[in-house]
């Protein structure tokens, strides 16, 4: 998701994602084992962290994770972090994230602007040097972290397309093997609460889950994964996160994504995006979330659909969340009700935040001085996940959220 910025304020969202939508069917299956890899190239090199050694599996990482936070609309704009309007990004703000009980840092970055000519497309290290400080002050802090691409492939004229012929498509995952190869050696020497998100929501212009943009993925995601394998060192086992098309939690998506040939990497999670339900976290019509039915559906969104067709990986909801325009009751119960739901079913919630102000908002946190704009949001989401956390498979209810 990201968003663009209108007269003085900073414009919350403008796009809406393209997760949210909840599809129904069956089981999915899985695919085989294997990684493969390409060798390391060219890139910047890392410093900070004390690699991958005593690495918690995703299993014990997600126990430890949640709840998760966006720093959106800052290094994903385009050219540079304040072309939404935000102010760039500082450790005070990041230290007061984690100090309001974040756990999880999800650090978007566009690199379209910042990438060089084919064909080793070197990435510039003065763009490459603002990411890998901002991700250090997470890690210093002890929040876990997740670097990405965002936008290159969410069909916004990104260079990730989603071409119809191989050849095509085989050039989009030369570029993206040589970016993740750069990336990856960068951050090779971060500690292993340092993570790789490959793209954020990839998907054909205009949208769409096609079999076309499905193939295409598939093949990019091989590429990203063999790329961040191949750098070696703590990347070897790095915790990398996959996404379906569009991260939407589609059920013919989400079985594509399991036929890539490293599904069963230990060290992989998958990520989905829900705004759940989109009637209300991606509308600016006011909308009385809360009823009996509104739980009811949240648990079953949860439980009957994303735990059926994922039944056993690590879930990150990598984004989540509702606008401004929605009345803030409403909001704070929604956000307990689903960091709850989330959290006893073992998926990992990061809110989605962009910063600004608005009907379109979903900023928690004052940019400028890191102070906290939506308290009964964020107490809403500290006490949700601090009650799935207690009581798995124990869903929130209007009588007991």
């Amino acid at each position: 998701m990201g968003g663009s910025s209108a007269g003085g304020t900073t414009a919350a969202g403008g796009r809406a994602g393209t997760g949210g939508a909840i599809a129904t069917g069956g089981i999915v299956g899985t695919g085989g084992a294997g990684t493969g890899g390409a060798a390391a190239t060219g890139g910047v090199t890392g410093t900070g962290g004390t690699g991958a050694s005593g690495q918690l599996t995703p299993q014990q990482a997600a126990q430890l994770m949640s709840p998760g936070w966006n720093l959106g609309n800052s290094f994903d704009g385009s050219p540079n972090e304040t072309s939404f309007g935000n102010p760039a990004p500082t450790q005070t703000l990041v230290d007061a994230v984690h100090a309001a009980g974040f756990k999880t840092l999800r650090l978007p970055v566009t690199w379209t602007n910042h990438i060089g000519a084919a064909p080793s497309y070197t990435i510039d290290s003065t763009w490459m040097g603002k990411v890998k400080q901002t991700a250090q002050w997470a890690l210093d802090a002890g929040m876990y972290v997740f670097v990405n691409t965002h936008h290159e492939a969410d069909g916004n004229g990104g260079w990730v397309s989603f071409p119809s012929t191989t050849s095509a498509a085989q050039s989009v995952a030369a570029e993206v093997t040589a970016v993740w190869t750069q990336i990856a050696t960068a951050f090779q020497s971060f500690n292993s609460q340092l993570m790789f998100e490959c793209f954020n929501e990839p998907n054909e212009a205009g949208g769409g889950n096609t079999t076309q943009a499905q193939t295409d993925l598939n093949m990019y995601l091989e590429a990203c994964f063999a790329a961040i394998r191949g750098t070696g060192g703590a990347n070897a086992t790095r915790i990398v996160m996959i996404q379906p098309v569009g991260a939407s939690p589609i059920q013919s998506g989400i079985q594509s994504m399991q036929k890539v040939s490293f599904i069963n990497d230990p060290n992989l999670v998958i990520s989905l995006h829900t705004y759940y339900p989109t009637n209300f976290g991606l509308s600016t019509t006011p909308y009385a979330w809360g009823s009996a039915s509104d739980y009811t559906n949240m648990q079953n969104s949860i439980a009957k659909q994303i735990r059926v067709w994922l039944p056993t990986q690590v879930v990150i909801i990598g984004e989540w969340g509702s606008m401004g325009a929605q009345a803030t009751a409403n909001r704070a119960a929604h956000a307990l009700a689903y960091s709850q739901d989330t959290t006893t079913g073992n998926l990992v919630p990061v809110w989605w935040d962009n910063g600004g102000s608005g009907t379109s908002s979903f900023a928690l946190f004052d940019r400028n001085s890191g102070a906290v704009t939506q308290p009964t949001i964020v107490s809403g989401i500290m006490t949700g996940v601090k009650n799935g956390l207690a009581a798995p498979n124990t869903w929130a209810t209007p009588a007991n959220p």
